[in-house]
């Protein structure tokens, strides 16, 4: 039994993506009011200035500081890839 059959769990997983980096991440959930959804930041990930490794841990930096309702430019005082992401792409949240 799947998706659609009757049976199934048909709900569907809202997901963003288009210029989503470690920086929209805090609006992104707080218009959405949940976390569970897929963040697809392709470019915040694969352009950030210290590689994809950085730009990952920059997206998990920034959840972090969400959950942990800290603004984001305190998190990178102390959290390098994501200052990084900042100071490349801007600073929103």
């Amino acid at each position: 039994m799947g998706a659609g059959d009757g049976d199934g769990d048909d709900r569907v997983m809202p997901i963003f993506s288009s210029g989503q980096w470690a920086g929209t991440l805090p609006h992104t959930l707080a218009q959405a009011g949940s976390d569970d959804l897929m963040f697809l930041s392709g470019g915040g990930i694969m352009a950030h200035p210290g590689g994809p490794a950085a730009g990952l841990a920059s997206v998990r930096q920034a959840h972090e500081a969400v959950v942990a309702d800290m603004p984001l430019a305190d998190h990178a005082r102390t959290h390098p890839e994501l200052a990084q992401a900042i100071a490349t792409f801007g600073a929103r949240g």
